[in-house]
């Protein structure tokens, strides 16, 4: 269930292995998604093993090859993709998206838009299908397996208990889309001030992506219309604003919120989830796409094994996952902590603007091709942290 990155990336990786799949999505492709738009360099791997490398190169992607981070006192620091084998890119995800379901489509899996989840069908507590509905017409699809990748909103999770909002963690993010983006680089960005940050991903010379992350009371103001809450908002980012003094906005902003969701598990017997259906802690380090198809690789390989055993119980890619994950996330909420506090946030500026190596280090974390459970040590965060 789901044709973004995840689902189509699961169903590819499914397919590859011999199975028969049909993947639906309530979208008609092509379709919009709030997104930052950044897509780290790990992701080429990935993207290779689905066989969707040449499909996403035809979309000429800009190449990013490190992260730039300017703290509320204007304190700047930069940290390069280095040690990675090729840099990370921008590109719409409207584009990313239907590239990887065409490439589903190629690999023999069965797509069908438009159809919506509706329900689980289950068989003695095992999952065993999904009722949809397309065109006003209910129908149950039998399974020996499914694959919850239907996002955020996921029905599938929802309806097995496993997915709920983040209790305390309550953002929304806000995209706009601009041409005429002074200063822009092969880096993407990211500003940080009291109460949100704001991200810039390079999608052409002078072509942004510009997202702004808050925290759900302040989106309160965006009542009276949210384009003017957009460009209002963007004042707080006065090193962005004076930026777009020739800019324009080329379509109408967009929001999506609130963005912390929890998973209790990711599996149930005879279904696993992937993507943000199987929780989403934070934007910050923004590696959405590049987590999605590594969940779903985890997710395929395991499923295999069930599926070839005639087993139903999918908990082994709970522990996978965990393990492919846990210190990532625990890095997501470290920086978490820094960008809470203007004060530290300035100080760990401060040091990584004289240690290129911590910058790098950490960027690469970011990219997913410095292994975080080695980096992420007590070592490493004193180095971070430290006068």
């Amino acid at each position: 269930m789901g044709g973004g990155p995840a689902g189509t990336a699961a169903a590819v990786f499914l397919r590859q292995l011999g199975h028969e799949v049909v993947l639906v999505d309530e979208a008609r492709f092509p379709r919009d998604k709030v997104c930052g738009e950044g897509v780290s360099p790990e992701a080429w791997r990935l993207l290779g093993r689905m066989g969707a490398e040449a499909a996403v190169r035809a979309l000429r992607p800009r190449p990013v090859r490190g992260m730039k981070l300017t703290a509320p006192d204007g304190t700047a620091f930069r940290g390069e993709y280095t040690g990675a084998r090729e840099p990370g890119f921008a590109v719409r995800r409207w584009c990313l998206d239907r590239a990887l379901l065409d490439c589903a489509r190629a690999a023999g899996v069965e797509v069908h838009e438009g159809v919506r989840a509706r329900d689980i069908v289950r068989h003695d507590g095992t999952v065993r299908g999904v009722v949809v509905e397309s065109d006003g017409a209910i129908e149950r699809l039998e399974a020996r397996l499914v694959v919850a990748a239907d996002g955020r909103r996921s029905v599938i999770a929802r309806k097995l208990g496993l997915l709920r909002e983040h209790r305390t963690l309550r953002k929304f993010a806000v995209r706009g889309y601009w041409k005429g983006v002074e200063g822009l680089t092969d880096h993407g960005e990211m500003h940080v001030t009291r109460g949100g940050y704001c991200g810039i991903a390079p999608l052409g010379d002078e072509e942004a992506n510009i997202t702004f992350v808050l925290d759900q009371a302040e989106m309160r103001a965006a009542g009276g219309g949210l384009a003017d809450f957009y460009l209002r908002t963007l004042e707080r980012w006065p090193r962005v604003r004076e930026r777009l003094g020739r800019a324009s906005l080329t379509s109408p902003p967009r929001a999506i919120g609130p963005l912390a969701l929890e998973a209790r598990r990711v599996s149930a017997p005879g279904a696993v989830l992937v993507g943000d259906a199987a929780g989403f802690y934070d934007p910050f380090t923004g590696e959405g796409v590049t987590l999605a198809l590594r969940g779903a690789e985890i997710a395929a390989e395991v499923a295999h094994r069930a599926l070839a055993n005639g087993a139903t119980d999918l908990r082994l890619y709970d522990r996978r996952r965990d393990d492919a994950t846990r210190d990532k996330f625990r890095l997501n909420r470290l920086l978490q902590r820094i960008v809470a506090w203007p004060a530290l946030a300035n100080a760990v500026a401060r040091r990584l603007s004289g240690r290129p190596d911590l910058a790098d280090r950490l960027v690469g974390i970011a990219g997913d091709f410095v292994p975080a459970r080695t980096a992420m040590g007590a070592g490493f965060v004193y180095e971070l942290l430290k006068g």
